[in-house]
């Protein structure tokens, strides 16, 4: 999150929205509308993508979640979009009401295209969703008490999700030829889940954590999702090519794709992802 979206023009610093928040930083003002458009962009395109299984869910239970979990989702990025137009950036990305609002996405390359089997919803609600909730528990006490205010009722909402979307891998993952397909989703997407945090060190979320507008570092979010996807995912016979380094206390997962790594959209380039 540290290139900047779209405008390019940077504004003078100690600027301010209508509530008179500040950032003295343009940097971590670029940074901020970046962070605001990616969670943004990821929920509403993980709300679309399980709204077209909302009346194809393989039982009458995953079908009403569907509904109920989009309904969610298309509600949270309608809280986030807004704060796009309060900050002080000339040309921020637009919310999306549509698809094809925006050329632009902001989100996993995943949620590109509808998702064509209901492995593939798994697999998006397990690693994607743990992904977003992580990044909002660093912004949930940022100094931009708008962001931070969406950022807990969000969470707050996403305990009944995070809860069925554990279920659910359970239940695929309890017959062979469910956890297969399961293994191969996760197999496509773990690598651009990772990635999504950032290389360690990003000047964009230093610059967000100097200005008190976000708390963990790119390695540590890295390491918080892992903590949370990890246990499940091997709990359920699925391979994750992660190890547990107990003497450092943390997950150690090999080199990752930098080289297809889209910094300012948050996702592996598709043609080279889905290859």
């Amino acid at each position: 999150m540290s290139e900047r979206p779209e405008g390019t023009e940077a504004v003078a610093p100690g600027r301010g929205a209508e509530n008179e928040f500040l950032v003295e930083s343009d940097d971590a003002l670029a940074a901020l509308v970046n962070l605001i458009a990616v969670i943004g962009d990821n929920v509403y395109f993980l709300g679309r993508r399980v709204s077209e299984w909302a009346d194809a869910g393989p039982l009458l239970e995953s079908t009403a979640a569907c509904a109920a979990i989009t309904q969610d989702k298309l509600g949270q990025s309608r809280a986030i979009y807004p704060l796009l137009e309060e900050l002080p950036w000339p040309n921020p990305p637009t919310g999306l009401q549509g698809e094809v609002d925006r050329a632009r996405r902001y989100s996993v390359s995943f949620l590109d295209e509808p998702l064509p089997s209901w492995s593939n919803v798994v697999a998006a609600l397990a690693l994607v969703g743990p992904a977003v909730n992580v990044v909002l528990e660093s912004v949930e006490h940022s100094r931009y008490e708008a962001l931070a205010r969406r950022a807990h009722r969000i969470l707050d909402e996403e305990r009944l999700t995070s809860a069925y979307a554990e279920s659910l891998v359970r239940q695929i993952a309890y017959e062979d030829r469910g956890r297969a397909l399961l293994q191969e989703r996760v197999n496509d997407l773990f690598p651009e889940m990772l990635c999504w945090f950032g290389p360690s060190g990003e000047d964009g979320i230093e610059a967000l954590r100097a200005e008190g507008l976000a708390s963990m570092s790119n390695e540590e979010m890295r390491q918080r999702y892992l903590d949370r996807i990890v246990p499940l995912l091997k709990g359920c016979g699925v391979e994750i090519p992660v190890e547990r380094n107990e003497s450092e206390g943390r997950w150690e997962y090999g080199e990752l794709p930098w080289n297809e790594w889209n910094q300012l959209q948050r996702r592996l380039e598709r043609s080279k992802a889905t290859a």
